[in-house]
């Protein structure tokens, strides 16, 4: 499934953009693996992610270590199966891992790659939060069709 996001990603997603930013499917996939797994299977996926988004692009270390930081600070959203939470708490903490993952994300691509010449604090602050909108509006569209009913484990 990794593999078929990253595709999406690499060859759909990444060609529809607003002001250079474009919504990041795998960043969502990694928040949605936080959210239900545990800590050390997210950030195995935040690795593998990298991996494959590093071999599509050509950086494959900056792409690791960047998908690997933003499953782990995602996977503080985790909601264990035995939880007492609702189904509105289980949704705003698989939002709030997509918004902190995607950011995340962000700030270690803007610090080691500039493609536009543009200063890092520029591209963390526009970039960063002009993608992270992208995919929380995306995350919403994936829970209504489809997450909703994989979120909730009673």
């Amino acid at each position: 499934m990794l593999c078929i996001v990253s595709l999406v990603q690499e060859f759909g997603f990444a060609h529809v953009t607003f002001f250079n930013a474009s919504p990041d499917a795998v960043t969502i996939f990694l928040a949605f693996i936080a959210v239900t797994f545990e800590r050390n299977t997210s950030t195995s996926f935040g690795f593998a992610a990298g991996v494959i988004s590093g071999l599509l692009s050509g950086n494959m270390g900056l792409h690791m270590l960047a998908r690997t930081t933003g499953s782990f600070i995602a996977s503080y959203f985790h909601t264990p199966n035995e939880s007492h939470a609702t189904v509105n708490q289980r949704n705003r903490r698989f939002y709030s891992a997509v918004i902190m993952a995607g950011l995340c994300t962000n700030v270690v691509l803007a610090a080691g790659e500039n493609p536009l010449g543009v200063s890092p604090l520029y591209r963390i602050f526009v970039f960063g939060l002009l993608e992270s909108l992208f995919n929380l509006i995306l995350a919403i569209v994936l829970n209504r069709l489809f997450l909703r009913q994989l979120l909730v484990y009673e």
